[in-house]
């Protein structure tokens, strides 16, 4: 397989700022993450790092996994000032064996756009502005084509570290993968037969959502908050 390569023309990104919704406050909806109007948006909870899934962690706590649940609501050591690997799910990266997962049901027959946040160390070929995709709230993308693979390193990227990349999208525009960068889970929006193979693939722990819906720490209307997230209000 050949590696990422860059690209500077970041006109093939529009589609995707052309049809996210503007950030609305209070909350973080779905839809400022991800481009609208596709037929349905499923949610992939990253794993947590000691191999337990979100389900078993709730159950330890006596807290309850629906579709908006946050890691801060079910899980009783975590207190928001960090996270750990070995313990939590990873925020703004997913591990690539839950990314191959799901582009294994994300059809394509040629190479697929990558996008990688800016953010994420220093680039020996930044590039201009021009040549960065701008997204809501300074979320600005250097982008990449590739085959599809779940793909964790990127040319340019400095220091280097497994890294996913924050949006993904075929030239049809068929599905786009999102995994925000301040989120530990990944949507995934498109057609049904898509979504409905992402929903029922067991290995990985999903529900499907709404393009309004909240995925902040403040959306888990379900389960009590957290006395360190209750101060921060």
């Amino acid at each position: 397989m050949s590696g990422p390569r860059r690209l500077f023309d970041v006109g093939c990104g529009q589609w995707v700022l052309d049809r996210l919704v503007e950030p609305r406050h209070p909350g973080c909806q779905v839809g400022t993450a991800l481009p609208t109007g596709f037929d349905r948006v499923v949610r992939v909870r990253h794993p947590a790092g000691d191999g337990r899934t979100w389900v078993q962690v709730a159950a330890s706590s006596g807290r309850q996994v629906h579709p908006l649940v946050q890691w801060g609501s079910i899980a009783p050591h975590f207190d928001g000032s960090g996270r750990s690997g070995d313990v939590d799910p990873e925020e703004g990266s997913i591990p690539p064996e839950s990314l191959a997962a799901i582009l294994e049901h994300c059809p394509t027959d040629h190479d697929v756009t990558y996008a990688v946040w800016v953010g994420f160390g220093s680039w020996a070929d930044r590039g201009d502005r021009h040549a960065l995709l701008p997204g809501w709230g300074g979320r600005d993308y250097l982008l990449f084509e590739a085959p599809k693979a779940p793909i964790m390193t990127w040319p340019g990227m400095d220091p280097i570290w497994p890294q996913s990349a924050n949006l993904i999208w075929p030239k049809d525009h068929s599905w786009c993968v999102a995994t925000e960068i301040d989120w530990d889970s990944t949507l995934i929006a498109g057609p049904y037969p898509v979504t409905q193979a992402i929903l029922d693939d067991e290995r990985l722990e999903t529900f499907e959502v709404d393009y309004g819906d909240d995925l902040s720490w403040y959306g888990d209307h379900f389960n009590p908050l957290p006395d360190w997230l209750r101060a921060r209000r």
